[in-house]
């Protein structure tokens, strides 16, 4: 594949995955209805996160210690450019993105973690 030619079934299976992303983000079971709010620009209602709030161990001066995280991700088509500051409202409580957003290998959903502020 040259100069960034994909293969028709390649190009098909991404838009196969649009979906599968949907039915997975509407998913009331699954994600939680969301507000972006931008550092700068408008608040965007209606963005639907899967939110996820794995443990995390660490070794603090030599004792294993188990904090709580909390990641979300997002749709891309949803939040086009998230940044570290932006915040989202959940449930009423807003948390603040504390760490660099990473995109999926497609590039259809987001990825990071949040701060309650």
């Amino acid at each position: 594949m040259a100069g960034g030619d994909c293969p028709a079934r390649f190009i098909g299976g991404l838009v196969m995955l649009d979906g599968v992303f949907d039915a997975v983000f509407n998913d009331p079971f699954v994600s939680s209805s969301a507000e972006y709010l931008p550092k700068e620009g408008e608040a965007v209602p209606g963005v639907r996160v899967i939110v996820s709030s794995p443990d995390i161990d660490a070794s603090v001066m030599g004792f294993n210690a188990v904090s709580a995280s909390m990641i979300i991700e997002v749709r891309a088509s949803d939040v086009v450019q998230p940044r570290r500051g932006d915040r989202f409202m959940i449930d009423g409580v807003t948390y603040t993105i504390n760490e660099k957003p990473q995109a999926s290998s497609t590039r259809k959903v987001w990825r990071f973690g949040l701060v309650e502020t």
